[in-house]
C-alpha cells in the first residue's frame, strides 16, 4: 500500500517530534537523589540521553505497528 521509504522518513520526523515531549515528561522525575552534589549538568545530560532512547523506542514501536498493518492490508 505505502512505500517503505515513507516509513523511513516518518521515523526520522517523528523521532525529532516526540523526543522533546519525552524530555519534558522525564523532567517531572526527581533524579537529584541519584547524583552526588545535585549537579544539574549531570542530571540534564542523563535526561537528554534517556529521552533520546525512549523517544526512539516509542517511535520504533508505533511505526513497526503501522508497517505490519501496511503489509497486512496490502
Amino acid at each position: 500500500m505505502f512505500d517503505p521509504a515513507i516509513f523511513a522518513l516518518l521515523r526520522i520526523l517523528l523521532f525529532f517530534a516526540v523526543t522533546p515531549f519525552v524530555y519534558r515528561a522525564l523532567q517531572s522525575l526527581d533524579l537529584s537523589h541519584l547524583f552526588k552534589n545535585d549537579d544539574p549538568k549531570q542530571i540534564r545530560f542523563v535526561l537528554i540521553v534517556v529521552s533520546f532512547i525512549a523517544g526512539y523506542l516509542f517511535v520504533a514501536a508505533v511505526l513497526s505497528l503501522f508497517e505490519s498493518l501496511n503489509t497486512f492490508l496490502a
